[in-house]
């Protein structure tokens, strides 16, 4: 593995290595002359079948200069680094977020995850609006800062509405099943991941998907999730029954767009705020 001794990037003083993914290591670097940090992702070949990974940190940069949102993690620069003509790294410049993912962490809270998620879906939809998918949300991929802030990242899956990707793409737990089918891709693709990771979030379990880690799952009796209710008493119906809504198997069967999941969520979070804040409208049954 690199140290930081031995990267050196034109314009960027590099200052720590902050971790390593699938042939490639994220830094943390700071630009000489405005003192400011950024990220940088740096995406090696090692290999003839390693091109897929340049592939995608490519993509990534056409994506992300496209975007411009407080909760989508921006990207400021591509460098291609070549060897005898031949491609051999890509470094990503990006903006540097500060925190720890949600994979991590979780929120402490309901009142939390629906803060969270309520930003994740606004961003999510932003996407959708512009004409993208992200393809692969997932709670690794969402980072809390220290001062609450919110950042979806790795656009490297991103994909334009209604694409059929050559390969199946994405994460086994959070994967929708038209990504494991190879279907088009459309804004219920987010949806389902985005559900998929709340379920998570919400009680510490993946759900069952057509990807599973141990061996195919083909019958639907053997994806029934029990809803988030039954297992985090905290959780709402309302909120149980939008999880469960977005991670329907048929995308015809999830809310369409993601600026509804938002709308509901919000609905959600106002109902219990109102709910704390006059705890005599809630009946105690006896």
């Amino acid at each position: 593995m690199s140290h930081a001794k031995t990267l050196e990037v034109p314009g960027y003083q590099v200052v720590e290595f902050l971790g390593s993914g699938a042939r490639s290591t994220i830094w943390k670097i700071r630009q000489r002359s405005s003192e400011k940090f950024f990220a940088l992702k740096r995406v090696v070949k090692r290999h003839g079948a390693d091109g897929r990974f340049l592939d995608q940190a490519t993509n990534e940069y056409n994506v992300g200069i496209k975007l411009s949102h407080d909760v989508v993690r921006g990207i400021c620069q591509m460098r291609r680094i070549k060897h005898w003509l031949s491609l051999r790294e890509i470094h990503l410049v990006m903006e540097f977020c500060e925190g720890q993912a949600i994979q991590e962490a979780r929120p402490k809270s309901l009142r939390e995850t629906l803060r969270v998620f309520g930003q994740v879906a606004s961003a999510l939809a932003y996407m959708n609006a512009r004409g993208y998918v992200h393809a692969d949300m997932k709670p690794n991929n969402i980072i809390v800062a220290p001062n609450g802030a919110v950042k979806i990242i790795d656009l490297g899956q991103s994909c334009p509405l209604g694409t059929i990707k050559q390969r199946i793409q994405g994460t086994p737990d959070f994967i929708a099943p038209e990504q494991v089918h190879r279907h088009p891709l459309d804004a219920r693709t987010d949806v389902f991941n985005f559900g998929a990771s709340l379920y998570w979030t919400l009680t510490g379990r993946a759900i069952p998907t057509t990807l599973p880690r141990n061996g195919p799952t083909t019958l639907k009796s053997e994806m029934a999730v029990v809803p988030p209710e039954k297992i985090n008493t905290d959780v709402p119906p309302s909120l149980s029954k939008l999880v469960t809504d977005c991670i329907e198997i048929s995308p015809a069967g999830r809310p369409t767009t993601m600026n509804e999941v938002a709308s509901r969520l919000s609905l959600i979070a106002h109902t219990l705020q109102r709910k704390a804040a006059n705890p005599q409208d809630n009946p105690r049954v006896p």
